[in-house]
Order: C-alpha cells, then sequence, then structure tokens
C-alpha cells in the first residue's frame, strides 16, 4: 500500500509521466478500502466497480497526452450527503434508503471534469446533525489513530477515510464545523471556504444559510489542490459568490514557505478561557508561541464573544427543522433518536428569534471586518478536547456536564466561521498523551483562501514531525 501513502502533491507527477497508473493506484485503494472498512467503517457505498471504469478511461486520456491536472487520475470519497448520478446517496439515513439520484451535485461533476475518481461514499453523522459521527443505521465512524474512539462529524467518514489511507482527499460539509471537526480529531487538514466560494448545488442541506462545502485532504497542498478544483460560481446555486477562480496551489509550488514576520495575527483567549482540555491548551500555547518567535505580530482581542455560539444554533435549528418538516410528519420513526429530538426542538423557536439571530449575524459580520483592519489571520483551537471513546455519555464543557451528541460542544470554536461565512482552515499541530491529534484553525478574510493556505503552509513545513505521523492503522 505504498502508494496511499502518497499525498496528491507525490501522485500527480507519477500519474503525469505515466510511472503510475490510474488503474493500478484505484486498485490499490480499493485494496486499502477493504482492509480498513471493519476498523473504521468509513464507507457506506464503495463503488468498486465504476471506479475501476473511471480509471480506466482518465488512464487513456494521460496516455493519450490529455492530462487534466493534478486530480487527474486521484481516487477520492464523498460524504454520502452529495448526490451522485446512479449511486445511493442517503445522509446515513433510513428516510432516504432506496434514493439514487439521478444528477450529480455540482462538485461531483467538478471532479469529474478534473479526472478524480470516486470509489465510494462516506458514512457520517445522520443527516450531518451532529459532531461525533455515531450513525444509529450504519454504525459509528471509527478513529483511525484509535478505534474505539469518535471521529468528530458530521463528516467523520471522510476524515477517517483520509487518515487511513482508504480516500486520497474527501468531500465533506460544514455547518458548524462538521469538516474541521473531524480533520482535527483524524489529524488531517480540513478547510471550510468562504461562503459562496463553491456550489451547494446538489448537497443534501442540513442548514441553507450555514451549510459550507469543502475538502479534506493529507496535506496542506493537496487542500488547496482540491478546493482550486471545486471553486467556481454557480448561477443554480443562490447562495455562490460571482468570485474569479483561484488556484490556490500558487505560492506553495517550488518557493520556501511564507516568511511571517510582521503578519498581524489575531488571537482571543478569553472566548475559550476555561474550556480547554490541557492537551489542546498546551498545543495551541505552542502554535501561538511559533509565531511569535517566526516575527508575527499578535494582536490579543475582545472578539468573539460567545452570543455568537448560541445564536448560529437558532440558525441551525430553525432551517434543519424546515427542510425535516414533512418527513418529520410522514415518516419520523425512520430517524435516529437523537437526530429526530433535535430536529423537533426546532419547531418551538419563534419567528422572531430566528430574525434576530439574523440580524445579529449581520452585527457580527461587521464586527470581524473592523477587526481584519487590524489583523491579517485569526487563530484558535480547533476543538477543546481531543476524541473521546465511542458511547461516551457526557463530557465537561467548561465547568458543565454535556451530551456531546445533542449539545453542540465541539463546535464552540468552529461555529464562529460558520456564523460570519469566513473561510477556516483546521491543521494538525500536535498529539495528546494517549497519541491522539489535536488541531487549530486559521481564519482569513472573505475570500482570502489563497492567504490562508499560505500561512497553513509554512506552519505545516515547520513541524513535519505532526504533519508526516501517520495512524496506527499504517503500522
Amino acid at each position: 500500500m505504498v502508494l496511499m501513502q502518497k499525498t496528491i502533491r507525490e501522485l500527480a507527477p507519477l500519474l503525469r509521466s505515466k510511472a503510475v497508473s490510474p488503474v493500478e493506484l484505484t486498485q490499490e485503494c480499493l485494496q486499502r478500502i477493504e482492509q480498513t472498512e471493519p476498523a473504521i467503517n468509513a464507507f457506506i457505498t464503495v463503488t468498486a466497480d465504476a471506479a475501476l471504469q473511471a480509471a480506466a478511461t482518465v488512464e487513456a486520456e494521460i496516455l493519450r497526452g490529455r492530462y487534466r491536472g493534478p486530480l487527474h487520475g486521484i481516487p477520492y470519497s464523498a460524504k454520502d450527503l452529495y448526490m451522485t448520478r446512479g449511486i445511493a446517496t442517503t445522509a446515513g439515513s433510513a428516510v432516504l434508503a432506496g434514493n439514487v439520484p439521478a444528477t450529480n451535485a455540482a462538485v461531483i461533476d467538478a471532479m469529474e471534469t478534473a479526472g478524480a475518481v470516486l470509489v465510494g461514499k462516506n458514512n457520517l453523522h445522520e443527516f450531518a446533525y451532529g459532531t461525533t459521527s455515531e450513525n444509529d443505521r450504519f454504525g459509528p465512524c471509527r478513529n483511525p489513530w484509535d478505534p474505539r474512539r469518535v471521529t468528530g462529524g458530521s463528516s467523520g467518514g471522510s476524515a477517517a477515510a483520509v487518515a487511513a489511507g482508504s480516500s486520497t482527499f474527501s468531500l465533506g460539509t460544514d455547518t458548524g464545523g462538521s469538516i474541521r471537526i473531524p480533520a482535527s480529531f483524524c489529524g488531517v487538514v480540513g478547510i471550510k471556504p468562504t461562503y459562496g466560494r463553491v456550489s451547494k448545488r446538489g448537497v443534501i442541506p442540513l442548514s441553507w444559510s450555514m451549510d459550507h462545502t469543502g475538502p479534506i485532504a493529507r496535506s496542506v497542498w493537496d487542500a488547496a489542490a482540491v478546493l482550486t478544483a471545486m471553486a467556481g460560481y454557480d448561477p443554480d446555486d443562490v447562495g455562490s459568490a460571482a468570485i474569479p477562480t483561484e488556484n490556490f496551489t500558487a505560492g506553495l509550488d517550488g518557493e520556501q514557505p511564507l516568511d511571517i514576520r510582521g503578519l498581524k495575527v489575531g488571537i482571543c483567549p478569553r472566548y475559550h478561557e476555561g474550556m480547554l482540555q490541557p492537551a489542546v491548551d498546551q498545543a495551541f500555547t505552542q502554535v501561538v508561541a511559533w509565531f511569535e518567535n517566526q516575527g508575527a505580530q499578535l494582536r490579543e482581542l475582545s472578539y468573539p464573544d460567545r452570543s455568537a455560539f448560541t445564536v448560529g444554533s437558532i440558525l441551525t435549528m430553525s432551517e434543519a427543522y424546515t427542510y425535516h418538516e414533512q418527513n418529520l410528519e410522514s415518516c419520523g420513526e425512520k430517524y435516529g433518536p437523537s437526530i429526530r429530538y433535535r430536529l423537533e426542538k426546532g419547531q418551538y423557536i419563534p419567528a422572531s428569534a430566528y430574525v434576530n439571530a439574523q440580524r445579529l449575524r449581520q452585527q457580527d459580520r461587521q464586527k470581524w471586518a473592523e477587526i481584519y483592519r487590524e489583523i491579517d489571520v485569526f487563530l484558535s483551537p480547533t476543538v477543546v478536547m481531543p476524541p473521546f471513546p465511542i458511547g461516551t455519555p457526557t463530557v465537561m464543557f467548561g465547568q458543565e456536564t454535556v451530551n456531546p451528541r445533542v449539545h453542540p460542544v465541539l463546535m464552540f470554536l468552529t461555529s464562529l466561521g460558520d456564523f460570519n461565512g469566513y473561510p477556516v482552515l483546521s491543521l494538525p499541530c500536535g498529539f495528546s498523551a494517549d497519541g491522539l491529534p489535536i488541531g487549530f484553525q486559521i481564519q482569513g478574510k472573505p475570500f482570502g483562501e489563497a492567504k490562508v493556505f499560505r500561512v497553513a503552509y509554512a506552519f505545516e513545513q515547520a513541524h513535519p514531525e505532526v504533519s508526516e505521523r501517520k495512524c496506527g492503522l499504517w503500522k
């Protein structure tokens, strides 16, 4: 399984030069899925026959000299919220059993255009409404670093597959942290782009105004390459922004990492004061110290405050209930118990609360716009704790004991980026005493993904002992 340990950046030149064939790579990926699936349960559907057929097609293109770019011939997976033509799309729920779409999501079409090879659909928290990926219908996603522990969610299967090498990259979604939480827990890279940067057309929604689509990958460069292929204006998505596309790997190729001397870095210790478990606190303290030692200018902020965390949940609850209302009435028994409980709570939110939440969201964005006149990026931990055992009934949230399946404790730090819509990337920065991954976040200005990638790349290149460490399944 040598090939599946490699990144896109390493594989692309081998495919382009014909030293490795897409069929060979896809076969190894499918073998890796067979080896790891009993352990991590990252896939709901594996599309072996279609993947091999697609690999043969793209291989013939490369042999004819038609090379499309760095994703050409690369096997990938997609969270099972993405509509896939002729392939079951379940959202991890019995509600959508037998749902086989006739069309692809816009981003799946973009992957086909890039020449990537879909090998399967990833397990997730049911309808993406949760942060542990303990799925009642398909079973829990298991963390490749310790299969007894959660992956985070809701894109848990996506992050687990990338970490375990059963997918080179995966497509996730992020409404309150669903790309970045599992990226942190599984020791990989995940980015939630600016709201509107990537089309959501053909992706089963959780919350229309909070949902984002983005990649999970093994490195910063890989995430940048995938986002380059994903991004672009889609006139059929009402939330899509008419922003020119960019090559996000520019500045990461053949150059020294970004010199961060003079970079204006915002932090807000008061926001997470008393909330971080010691391992996370220690790892993030080391991150901040590294930036300071490299000559970055640290700015301690008094914002955000914790109201944004609460207000964002109001929006998600209201919009999620609206989407599921008819199914809750007609086949509510098909939902998992904890998901049904959370969805039905949304019907009790008054219209005035929803309207006020949207109004406060605009005020929040104005405050961030003012802050970004003084800073370039904002740093925070990704999750307040390392991954915990599957089935854990309660965890500590500050001084409070909460159920992580129904309480948004794991979203405490990530949901801020969904609320303001700014781009945020999570990457590994260390490990707990048990060897479990810990991540931190870099938030940039709207449509400032390029700088976010360059700052993340500088950190990643300076910490190979973190970025190159593999999970236990590789041993």
